[in-house]
């Protein structure tokens, strides 16, 4: 299949650019890991020299679900992007493999330079890295913003200061029912 391929080459290549990666790995040689991409299924084994080797594997040790928030990270934000993903199976094996993951760091410079050069390469990828973080401000702001004509424009929800007020209100006469009832009492007490 060709997408196992890909991914296995794309693995492994991250797994050589990261030092003691594939060391970590040996420990768990000849352990089934599945990466479920919903519409396909790509299945690896750990070989003996620590690396992904293509392999069907009918009950996987680790299935991990990379989510679409860790694919578009990926190329820019490397490791922090792992936290995207959704990981079952084998906990000793998964302890490895998000060490393993969290300490790969893709010189995506690196890998880019013999295409475009070595400045074109590091111009792309700060752009690349610029380009999302925008992204990331844009849906943030729309976020707000979208928040904000909820609360003051079309009166959907409470205004924070509203709610604050309102609560405020609540305790005062709770405290002044509170001291009614104790009065009363104190009435009823007193009257033969």
């Amino acid at each position: 299949m060709i997408t196992a391929g890909l991914i296995e080459r794309s693995l492994n290549h991250l797994l050589r650019q990261t030092p003691g990666a594939s060391d970590a790995l040996l420990r768990h040689a000849g352990a089934g890991v599945r990466f479920d991409l919903t519409l396909a299924q790509a299945d690896f084994r750990i070989a003996d020299d620590g690396y992904f080797s293509e392999a069907p594997v009918d009950t996987p040790d680790a299935t991990i679900r990379p989510t679409p928030a860790l694919i578009a990270r990926l190329p820019f934000f490397g490791r922090e992007a792992l936290r995207h993903a959704d990981y079952s199976g084998d906990p000793a094996l998964l302890a490895t493999l998000d060490r393993v993951f969290k300490s790969a760091s893709w010189d995506v410079e690196a890998d880019l330079a013999p295409w475009v050069g070595d400045i074109a390469a590091h111009r792309l990828h700060a752009f690349g890295r610029r380009a999302f973080a925008g992204l990331a401000d844009a849906a943030a702001a729309l976020g707000r913003n979208a928040s904000e004509y909820a609360v003051e424009e079309a009166d959907m929800m409470a205004r924070g200061v509203d709610v604050s007020r309102f609560n405020r209100e609540v305790d005062v006469l709770s405290d002044d029912t509170a001291r009614l009832e104790a009065r009363l009492r104190l009435l009823e007490t007193r009257q033969p």
